[in-house]
């Protein structure tokens, strides 16, 4: 008998349950996946940036995909540091396009990197946006430039909280196909 597969969520450094709980029970309500929380990883040392004290998210990735998850068909990372790659001066999150892992960060999401702390429901809404999108990545869904869509790109918190937890038609389609040509699921 198979096993169903499943999301994983690993929770890498000191995470909140509470967030860990919200996110499992939202990413399977939107992609009707079960989701399951995995053992929390220790945040790495050599994924540290220290000039610009920020984590690497591009190397935390290839943390992710180094750790032995077989048993998830998919990886989300979720994080309370701040994340950065080398073109940005921060990312709310990373993802391999059509790839097994993404990342998320709770630090300016929460207000973290500017101390203006959001409402519970207001943090919760913007860390599910983004552990979709970022899922949607792995499922192979690009950037949308259709207003309020859920794959379009948010360079801030503004912006992040303008989109909808929801896709556009055209990602929808784009994500029922994907679903379509996978067999194992």
């Amino acid at each position: 008998m198979s096993l169903r597969p499943f999301l994983g969520l690993v929770p890498l450094g000191h995470v909140d349950l509470l967030v860990l709980q919200h996110l499992c029970t939202a990413i399977t309500e939107f992609l009707s996946l079960p989701v399951r929380i995995l053992p929390p990883r220790p945040l790495p040392p050599h994924t540290y940036h220290l000039p610009r004290n920020q984590y690497d998210s591009t190397r935390l990735l290839e943390y992710l995909l180094s750790e032995s998850h077989d048993e998830a068909f998919r990886v989300l990372g979720i994080t309370a540091v701040d994340l950065c790659i080398p073109i940005f001066t921060f990312v709310f999150g990373e993802a391999q396009l059509d790839g097994k892992a993404a990342i998320i960060s709770t630090l300016r999401p929460g207000g973290g990197a500017d101390n203006i702390k959001p409402r519970q429901p207001i943090f919760l809404e913007r860390l599910v946006k983004l552990s979709l999108h970022e899922l949607g990545h792995t499922f192979n869904l690009p950037h949308c430039r259709r207003e309020g869509c859920l794959m379009g790109f948010a360079a801030n918190l503004e912006i992040l909280d303008q989109k909808n937890i929801e896709l556009c038609e055209y990602c929808r389609i784009l994500l029922a196909d994907y679903f379509n040509t996978v067999s194992d699921l």
